[in-house]
C-alpha cells in the first residue's frame, strides 16, 4: 500500500515531514486528516482562552486543507476532538452545527492533559471519503 501527503500553504506545518493529509492508497478516496490545531498559516494562535474560536479556526483549517485534496467538510466521516476542558463542549457544540448541521460525522471527544503548546485547547483529526474517477 502507497500513501501520498497533501499538505496547502494554508496551514502551518508545525515540523519537517508533517503531512496534513495523507491519502492511502492514491487515486483511493479515503483521505486522513492529522490532528489540527488553531494555528495561522504563519504559526499564530488564533483564540487563545476562547474554545469556541480555536474550534471554529481549527475547522477553518481543516475545510482549506482538505480544499486541497479536493474534499469538503461535508466528506469527513470521522472526527476525534481533544481538549484540554470538557467542560467546555458547550462552546464547541455551536460551531459544529455551523459547519455540519444537524447530521455529525461518527466523532469521539477525549479529554487530554495538553496539546503540544498550553494555550491550545483543542486539536481535531479526522477521515474524509471522496469519489475518486
Amino acid at each position: 500500500m502507497g500513501r501520498s501527503a497533501i499538505n496547502s500553504p494554508e496551514y502551518h506545518v508545525p515540523i519537517d515531514g508533517f503531512a496534513q493529509i495523507i491519502a492511502a492508497e492514491p487515486g483511493t478516496g479515503t483521505l486522513y486528516v492529522s490532528g489540527l490545531t488553531s494555528r495561522t498559516a504563519d504559526g499564530t494562535i488564533v483564540g487563545i482562552d476562547d474554545m469556541a474560536a480555536q474550534a471554529r479556526q481549527v475547522l477553518v483549517n481543516m475545510s482549506n486543507i482538505l480544499d486541497a485534496a479536493g474534499a469538503t467538510l461535508d466528506d469527513v466521516v470521522q472526527i476525534r476532538t481533544y481538549v484540554t476542558d470538557i467542560s467546555l463542549w458547550n462552546e464547541i457544540e455551536p460551531v459544529w452545527r455551523d459547519y455540519w448541521g444537524e447530521v455529525w460525522p461518527a466523532s469521539t471527544l477525549v479529554q487530554i492533559e495538553r496539546l503540544f503548546d498550553p494555550r491550545q485547547m483543542i486539536e481535531m483529526e479526522a477521515i474524509a471519503r471522496i469519489e475518486r474517477p
